[in-house]
This record gives C-alpha cells, sequence and structure tokens, in this order.
C-alpha cells in the first residue's frame, strides 16, 4: 500500500503535468488569435488589392498588377522594404489554378513588373473573359507562447477574384461605330449586302461590314464556353448579340498596329486583352436570331425578348416596344434641355406632327425622328444636363458600343482599333418578305401580323450623348473619352 506522501507527490506532478499542458493550450490560443487577426486583415487586403485593379477595367493588365500590388501592400499590417516586398512576391506560386481553370476559367499569370523573376503560376493572374485574381503570399506570424509546445510560427494567407460585370444589361455588342459617328445620331448598324439598303443604311453605308467577328472566351458567370474558331460563324454572333461580348476588351492607345492586341485565342493564351476587333461583311442569319427571332445556340434568350418591358408581335416574334423617350427625365423643362427634349412634347394626342429631321415630311411626335433632333440639339447647346433616367439601363436596348479609331470599314474582314466605347439605342429593325420591306420602330404605329418568311434586313442605332446620360451608367471613361461598359465586383 502506497504511503500518503507518495500520492501527495504522485498528485503534484500530475498538477504540474496538467498546468503545462493548459498554460500552453492556452497560450496557443492567444498566439492562434493572433493568427486569425492576421487572416482577416489579409482577406481585407486581397479583397481591396483586387478589386482596385478590377477598377482600372479600362487600362492594360500591367496598369491593373500595379494597383493591385501597390493597395496589397498598404493593407497588410507587416512592413516591407522594398527588397523583401519583391521576395515574397517572387516565391508566390498560387496553387488554386489549375482547379480554377478546370472549372471553366482561364486564369493566365499576369507579366511580373520588370526585374522580377517570380515563380510559375505566380500570384497575380487574369482570366481574359473578365476576372482578375490575386493570391496573396503566405504572411508569417511569429508565436510568443506556443514555443513551449514547439510551435514557432503560424502562416496565413488569402485570395480573391473580381468581375468586370457588364455595367448595364446590354454589355458590349458586335457591332461597331466609325470614328465619324457623331453623337444624337442615327446610324446604321448592319444591313445586307444585297442592295436592300434603306436610310440610313444607303449609300455609302449599304453593305456595311460594321459586325463584329468575335470569338467566345468562355465567361462562367454568363454560361458561354470558349470557341476560339468562332465558328459557325452566325452561332457565335447570334450568341455575342443576345449576351454582349463575353470578355474584356479595351481601348487601343494610340491605334497602331505596332502594338495591337488582337481578339483571338492568341490574345487569349498570352494574357493579354484585346484592344482590335475584327469586322467582316454581310448580314448573316445569326443577326436575326440573335436580335429578334432564335433559336440562340446555348438557350439563351434573343437581345429584343430580353427584360419585362411591353412587347409587340413582329412576324411572329415578341419584341421590346418600349421607346427611347419613355426613358427621358419627365421633371425637366426648357430652358434647363432643349424644347424638342421635354418629355410632354413627345406626345401624338396633344403635339402636331413636325418635320424633326428637316426631309420635308411631317413627323409624329412619337418618333424617332423627333427623339434624334433632342439628341442633336443636346449636344449642339453644349448641354451637360442628365436627361435619362437610370433604367434606361434596363433596356434590352440600351448597349455599349465600340467606336474604331480608323474613319472607313475594311471592303471584308479587316482589324480595326477601338478608340471609345459609345452608348448607343437599338432602333429600328426592317423586315424583308418578296419586295417587301417594312421597318420596325419602338412605340410607334403599325401592325406586323403578315404570314411568311419574313427576313431581318437592316438594324440602326441612336448614338447617344455621353452627357445626356446618368454617371452610374458612363463609368470612368478612357483616354480618348467616351464610355465605361464595365463595373468592378468581387467574385469570390
Amino acid at each position: 500500500m502506497k504511503s500518503n506522501k507518495q500520492e501527495l507527490g504522485a498528485s503534484a506532478i500530475l498538477v504540474a503535468l496538467s498546468l503545462f499542458v493548459l498554460l500552453g493550450m492556452a497560450a496557443l490560443a492567444v498566439d492562434v488569435g493572433f493568427g486569425l487577426t492576421e487572416r482577416r486583415n489579409d482577406v481585407t487586403a486581397a479583397d481591396v488589392g483586387v478589386m482596385a485593379g478590377a477598377v482600372d477595367s479600362l487600362a492594360s493588365n500591367a496598369v491593373v498588377r500595379d494597383q493591385i500590388l501597390s493597395f496589397v501592400r498598404q493593407n497588410l499590417p507587416t512592413t516591407y522594404s522594398n527588397a523583401q516586398w519583391q521576395t515574397i512576391w517572387e516565391g508566390c506560386t498560387d496553387g488554386e489554378l489549375t482547379t480554377l481553370n478546370a472549372s471553366g476559367h482561364n486564369f493566365i499569370p499576369v507579366a511580373p513588373p520588370g526585374g522580377w523573376a517570380v515563380s510559375s503560376p505566380w500570384c497575380i493572374s487574369i482570366d481574359p473573359a473578365g476576372f482578375v485574381r490575386v493570391s496573396l503570399p503566405g504572411q508569417v506570424v511569429s508565436t510568443s507562447f506556443g514555443r513551449v509546445l514547439g510551435v514557432n510560427q503560424l502562416q496565413t494567407g488569402a485570395d480573391a477574384i473580381a468581375r468586370w460585370a457588364s455595367r448595364s444589361g446590354g454589355g458590349i455588342l458586335p457591332f461597331a461605330l466609325l470614328a465619324t459617328a457623331s453623337d444624337g445620331t442615327h446610324v446604321c448598324l448592319r444591313d445586307a449586302s444585297g442592295g436592300h439598303a434603306q436610310e440610313p443604311c444607303d449609300g455609302p453605308d449599304a453593305g456595311n461590314f460594321g459586325a463584329l467577328e468575335s470569338p467566345l472566351y468562355g465567361n462562367v458567370a454568363l454560361g458561354t464556353r470558349q470557341n476560339c474558331t468562332g465558328s459557325p460563324k452566325s452561332e457565335v454572333l447570334a450568341i455575342n448579340i443576345a449576351l454582349g461580348l463575353d470578355h474584356r476588351v479595351v481601348p487601343d492607345p494610340d491605334g497602331l498596329v505596332s502594338n495591337e492586341y488582337r481578339d483571338t485565342c492568341g490574345v487569349i493564351n498570352s494574357g493579354n486583352t484585346p484592344d482590335t476587333l475584327n469586322t467582316f461583311q454581310g448580314l448573316s442569319n445569326g443577326t436575326q436570331e440573335g436580335i429578334a427571332t432564335g433559336p440562340v445556340p446555348g438557350g439563351f434568350t434573343p437581345r429584343l425578348q430580353q427584360g419585362s418591358n411591353p412587347q409587340r408581335s413582329v412576324y411572329g416574334s415578341n419584341l421590346d416596344d418600349r421607346p427611347l423617350w419613355y426613358y427621358l427625365d419627365g421633371s425637366l423643362t426648357s430652358p434647363g434641355i432643349p424644347t424638342s427634349c421635354v418629355k410632354s412634347t413627345f406626345n401624338n394626342s396633344t403635339q402636331p406632327p413636325f418635320d424633326w429631321d428637316g426631309d420635308g415630311t411631317l413627323d409624329l411626335a412619337e418618333s424617332f425622328q423627333h427623339m434624334t433632333r433632342c439628341l442633336t440639339d443636346h449636344v449642339a447647346s453644349g448641354s451637360t444636363t442628365i436627361m435619362f433616367l437610370e433604367t434606361i439601363g434596363d433596356s434590352p436596348r440600351f448597349s455599349y458600343v465600340p467606336q474604331f479609331w480608323e474613319s472607313t470599314f475594311p471592303s471584308g474582314n479587316g482589324w480595326r482599333h477601338i478608340l471609345r466605347f459609345k452608348a448607343t439605342w437599338l432602333q429600328t429593325t426592317w423586315w424583308k418578305k418578296g419586295g417587301t420591306i417594312t421597318p420596325f420602330n419602338p412605340g410607334e404605329a403599325g401592325t406586323f401580323v403578315a404570314p411568311g418568311n419574313w427576313a431581318l434586313i437592316q438594324l440602326s442605332g441612336i448614338v447617344i450623348p455621353d452627357l445626356s446620360l446618368p454617371i452610374d451608367l458612363r463609368g470612368t471613361p478612357g483616354p480618348a473619352g467616351g464610355l465605361n461598359p464595365f463595373i468592378p465586383e468581387l467574385y469570390r
């Protein structure tokens, strides 16, 4: 039998061991708390950094990268020398890229700053479809009490992805404006090359080549799959019209061939962002299907069938029937805006016909001729008054269209350089059966129920002046002005 002294001695040893373990665990818990605080700081730094890069959505990938590096550094609690900062990034690799890319992304590490010798794949990457990612280098937290248990350091990290989403539901349409297109004007966006042109697709615009032959990059947020060949052309065009381009494109800084990035899979695989687009000839079935009739491959809805606006049956397809003047701010009056833009003047019941476009023919108050006169008056007067409501961005007829440096289209397929982006309203569709051609303008009189196979042969648009739009639909302009069609959002 043990003596009391032996039992007391054994108890003392157990108590001492228990206290050692308990104190060690408590000490480790304190260090883990420090680690969790560091982790929260890392998450904040990653989120702020990736959003800072995404804000410059029209900038080069190098600018996006540098913004990320700058804002991450500012938001980390650890102070690094320049040499230390370079070292931790040079040794950083993103182990999740393979998994992300297998799920449908195409993240490619951007070129590092000059003089850096990074590992591969390093930790800042861009998916040309419209995503940017940062994975922070591991941040080390030295333990204070955990060393008692042999834990000298804790390592934390974080990652974040931002997306360049469309600023409106319209996105960037695969049509283009020449450098000569003026604000407020009625322009030809697309027509048949067979000589059936009507104003504004007549004269030198007949058979214009303004549609864009853009491949699909594959965008997991939009549900598109990569199609680098852009074939079949009509199917890809229909998808691009229905959704807008499924990838990011930016203005070309100078319009020169020497430094252009063409909209091809070569750009996708190099991690660069295209600033030069390919135009092509002819009005394929893809235009009709993507704009109005369908079917659109992938089950997407044709553009003018989208949204909750009132629709009208146009030869069997229900198309958006809400006109541009509907979105004018009814609280505005002259002299704050031109008299022609006062919303109450767009009323056939109270306003007499007038020759709004000066062609010698009287036009109704509710007409696109009145609308274009309003916009050209707005430009001519130098007005900076915002005339449109923000809800205009919800219309399927509202879109962003690239405007080129060049003032002519090529005589077939050809590359043209983006100068800026302009807001363009999809106005008139022309429908042809046999020798009969009938235009459909939203909000204007007309019935379109005659049987038979009617084909869409032309499409026009109205170039909306930048300053007439709400600021949220303009964004920060590019170097040549215009609008920014992208808005950054934290994706994950």
